[in-house]
């Protein structure tokens, strides 16, 4: 076999490497201009040209963005360069003598404040190796730099999503000439990615550029004008300057002064794109339920424990619950939603119940919406992972959030590689059903069916968890940051 490393891109050719035997990479592609000086705080424009051969051997820059408390390794041990303004690339991996092969873009996770493209996915892992898909895997802007709603301006708030689309026109431009489909496109994300491929689902820029969706932990989550008002005056105080100076002041200062608006896990949900009228134009899941992505087959999953993670992290999170619902919905209704939990789970001691409000809440109820709206438009699959999950210095926990992920990625052991055999058979056709497992009906708002990844076996149930589920019915809210 003829291994090719050097391809011609619209903006120049590239030359990567292989990393493997016959898998193929090329590294830190630059699909947008960089976003820098004039352009910070403005929509992607298209990148430069370049006489020559590039190299794309090694990872470009992830978007600014705080020190992670725990550095995680990158699969595949490759290095990734410090964070910086300049970071709107995107990788390609793909299986050598590649032709016409259906591309699954990843889109990371780290609630729009941490991340780089190369998350959990590395280079590809099995989809590459073991099934035969192109895999792209994006960084896009961050924090303040990505989702920082400026006062006069029109779009902002929602750059980090312009970016999202601007790498899958890339990819739709380009990813023929590495041996993928541009007719093909899976797009797949985890928490922040998970939200970003809803929001994706409801843009009408987004229309057209990819034929299937996958998310992990995700659901809806968008900021009202006013929550990213709030936000943007909180961060503008801070740094001490006028809205019409950002762009004027050195980028550390701008991630100091996110960093000093909100910090760890306590800021999670604070930055995320607001309906800024061009990339979005209704809450998503309006406009997926009205049909913004008639016709896109759509798979979701959650974890069976999502914010045990976050009780694990901060174990004043379940304490919050009470002052969230009653934020909400008012100090009765707050009360029969708890009792309905009791309810439901009388084995549950109180902390794990709120605990339960606090997953159902934050993710499980958000992704059920979401099934719900596109089912109407397109077939539907619905999944759970429950695990367990090894390696905590207590023992084997039921799945939390984000776990899921890691499983899909490296394919390891019984769950994880029916898991990844499962994604591929859903980015190749749009339908998830293989051999491997048991029959899986297409979901509906009905019957929602849904398929268990468990460790003593996958199996399908209707409504899992039903009754909880019902607390919320009826009930509209806008999420703000779970802490105060």
């Amino acid at each position: 076999m003829t291994i090719t490393l050097d391809v011609r891109t619209r903006s120049g050719r590239v030359r990567g490497l292989e990393v493997g035997d016959g898998v193929l990479a090329w590294r830190g592609l630059p699909y947008a201009a960089p976003p820098v000086g004039d352009l910070r705080l403005r929509p992607p424009q298209e990148p430069p040209s370049w006489e020559g051969i590039r190299d794309a051997t090694r990872y470009g820059s992830p978007s600014l963005q705080p020190p992670p408390a725990v550095p995680l390794p990158v699969p595949g041990g490759a290095e990734i360069p410090p964070a910086s303004e300049d970071c709107l690339f995107l990788n390609v991996i793909a299986p050598a003598g590649a032709e016409r092969r259906p591309v699954l873009v990843w889109f990371h996770g780290g609630g729009y404040q941490i991340g780089h493209g190369a998350d959990m996915a590395g280079d590809g892992g099995a989809f590459v190796r073991h099934d035969g898909l192109v895999v792209v895997t994006v960084n896009y802007r961050l924090g303040a730099l990505g989702f920082l709603a400026v006062d006069g301006e029109r779009p902002t708030g929602a750059h980090g999503l312009h970016d999202q689309i601007a790498a899958l026109r890339w990819v739709r431009d380009n990813i023929a000439a590495f041996g993928g489909d541009p007719g093909q496109v899976t797009v797949y994300g985890l928490s922040a990615g998970a939200k970003a491929v809803t929001n994706l689902l409801a843009s009408p820029l987004a229309r057209g550029l990819f034929h299937r969706a996958a998310s992990s932990s995700g659901g809806s989550y968008v900021a009202t004008p006013e929550q990213a008002a709030d936000v943007a005056g909180r961060f503008l105080g801070v740094l001490g300057v006028k809205a019409d100076r950002v762009r004027h002041v050195p980028a550390g200062d701008v991630l100091a002064a996110q960093i000093a608006t909100g910090d760890g896990l306590e800021s999670t949900w604070l930055w995320r794109p607001m309906i800024d009228g061009v990339a979005l134009t209704a809450d998503p899941l309006a406009a997926v339920a009205a049909g913004s992505a008639a016709g896109v087959p759509l798979l979701v999953q959650t974890c069976v424990d999502e914010c045990g993670l976050y009780q694990l992290l901060a174990p004043d999170a379940a304490d919050q619950a009470e002052r969230v619902l009653t934020g909400y919905f008012g100090h009765d209704r707050a009360e029969r939603m708890l009792a309905a939990y009791a309810a439901a789970r009388p084995g549950l001691d109180p902390e794990r119940l709120r605990v339960e409000v606090m997953s159902d809440e934050r993710y499980v109820i958000p992704t059920i919406r979401l099934a719900d709206a596109q089912s109407v438009h397109a077939p539907v699959w619905r999944s759970r992972f429950d695990g367990p999950v090894r390696g905590f210095p207590g023992g084997p926990l039921p799945a939390m959030h984000g776990t899921d992920g890691t499983a899909v990625w490296t394919g390891a052991g019984g769950m994880g590689k029916r898991m990844r055999q499962a994604w591929t058979a859903f980015a190749r056709t749009g339908n998830p059903a293989v051999e491997e497992l048991p029959s899986w009906p297409a979901y509906d708002s009905t019957r929602r069916g849904t398929m268990i990844f468990d460790a003593a076996g996958p199996y399908t149930a209707d409504d899992p968890l039903g009754e909880q589920r019902a607390a919320w019915d009826g009930l509209g809210w806008q999420p703000g940051t779970w802490w105060p």
